[in-house]
């Protein structure tokens, strides 16, 4: 066989070098320019409706008409009567509306014990002039210092501690969310934690929820003193927090 008859075998394919980079994919393509307008449109569309109904719907704003029950039982005492306050529109000291309230009396044994509670709006939440104002205190014919302490309980908030005239009292404000309060600062403070949250933007456009709720349930506890004013204070304490127990999560409802 002659040289000339023996074929020539092909080069090898070339082998790239071991660290050469590999080609990066293809870059993911974006939504289309009109895809991504017309999001954005429905978005806008539907923030306009829900924004119009809040305004064209007259119910928004407008409160129920709310009445407290005839029996309420409380841990621990018998309910012996109970009637209805009349409501007050926007009191003169306060700016406030007591929109019902009602007047409960019990016992335990032969020691009473008297709860008052009031459905308010439009509040700052501070109770000294509530207080001062009810006519437990201004039809004293003498002219006894009324002297409060702010108390707090972890699961129930602050509450104002009062002695005068041969009772304990207790005065303070139920939030429709939250604690309770006895200050303006306490009430602003719970009105910031509890009503000022992301989760309430929907409700509060679609004219569910106010967004900053200015109501509370103003509640003034007393039980007189006796021979022993550390337990009377001590009862008076843990009714009140029985008393919260059943209202938290039962206020009423706009």
């Amino acid at each position: 066989m002659e040289p000339s008859d023996i074929e020539t075998p092909n080069p090898p394919a070339t082998i790239p070098p071991l660290d050469e980079t590999p080609p990066e994919p293809p870059p993911t393509a974006n939504p289309p320019q009109s895809l991504r307008l017309g999001i954005l449109a429905a978005n806008v569309l539907l923030l306009v409706g829900v924004t119009a109904a809040v305004f064209i719907n007259p119910n928004v704003g407008n409160l129920r008409e709310y009445e407290f029950p005839e029996n309420l039982n409380l841990a621990g005492w018998k309910l012996k009567e109970s009637e209805a306050l009349e409501p007050v529109e926007k009191p003169e000291y306060e700016g406030s509306s007591y929109r019902a309230g009602r007047h409960y009396r019990y016992r335990q044994g032969d020691i009473p014990l008297d709860i008052e509670i009031r459905y308010v709006t439009e509040t700052l939440g501070g109770v000294d002039l509530f207080t001062r104002e009810h006519e437990r205190f201004t039809s004293k014919a003498h002219d006894e210092a009324i002297t409060a302490q702010i108390r707090q309980r972890v699961e129930s908030g602050h509450f104002a501690a009062i002695t005068y005239g041969g009772y304990a009292y207790i005065s303070t404000c139920i939030n429709p969310r939250g604690l309770s309060s006895a200050t303006p600062e306490q009430y602003e403070r719970n009105q910031e934690l509890y009503d000022m949250v992301l989760e309430r933007v929907v409700p509060w456009l679609l004219g569910r929820e106010q967004w900053r709720d200015d109501r509370c349930l103003w509640t003034l506890m007393y039980t007189p003193l006796g021979n022993d004013p550390q337990a009377a204070h001590g009862r008076l304490e843990s009714a009140w927090q029985d008393w919260f127990q059943l209202w938290q999560g039962n206020f009423p409802p706009l």
